[in-house]
């Protein structure tokens, strides 16, 4: 605010070229930064989510590694029925790391049980205490958001149906 104030307290004395570039500039860095926070917040609780559910599996052998899988219909076609979903948590020496894979699969017409993987992408995190940072993300922030709602919701949905399995 006071360097708000002084630049006015300028403009004012001076020349309004200076002053009116200043404020549009001020104004866009200012503004999409807090909608940013915004979703990247939002982005981290879903991954912690995501983090914690997974977590509630079990660890394996090695508590440096867990590794999930999941088949689960993330873009609703029905031509291609499923994704590939893999959740990994890993120690990589210094952090522990969280890696969620998808691949997405193409559809064959001929043949219904066969396809084959188009694209995989990744979204790459650092794990520390209660916190979890992005440090690669091959979607966008808009991606993300439904992505790992759906993620979130189809381990859920899993861990539900191994309840119902075990009982």
């Amino acid at each position: 605010m006071i360097l708000l104030r002084n630049l006015i307290r300028r403009a004012l004395k001076g020349s309004l070229c200076i002053f009116i570039p200043l404020v549009i500039i001020w104004i866009f860095f200012s503004i999409p930064n807090r909608a940013n926070a915004h979703t990247v917040s939002q982005h981290h609780k879903l991954l912690k989510d995501i983090h914690d559910e997974v977590l509630q599996f079990g660890i394996n052998k090695d508590p440096n590694l867990i590794k999930r899988e999941f088949w689960m219909d993330l873009d609703g076609r029905e031509d291609n029925k499923e994704e590939h979903v893999v959740v990994m948590r890993h120690n990589d020496g210094l952090n522990m790391k969280l890696t969620v894979q998808v691949t997405y699969f193409s559809e064959d017409k001929g043949k219904r049980f066969v396809r084959f993987a188009k694209d995989t992408k990744l979204v790459q995190c650092c794990v520390k205490e209660n916190d979890l940072e992005i440090n690669k993300s091959d979607y966008t922030d808009k991606e993300m958001e439904k992505l790992f709602h759906d993620i979130l919701a189809g381990i859920r949905n899993k861990k539900e149906l191994l309840k119902l399995i075990k009982n």
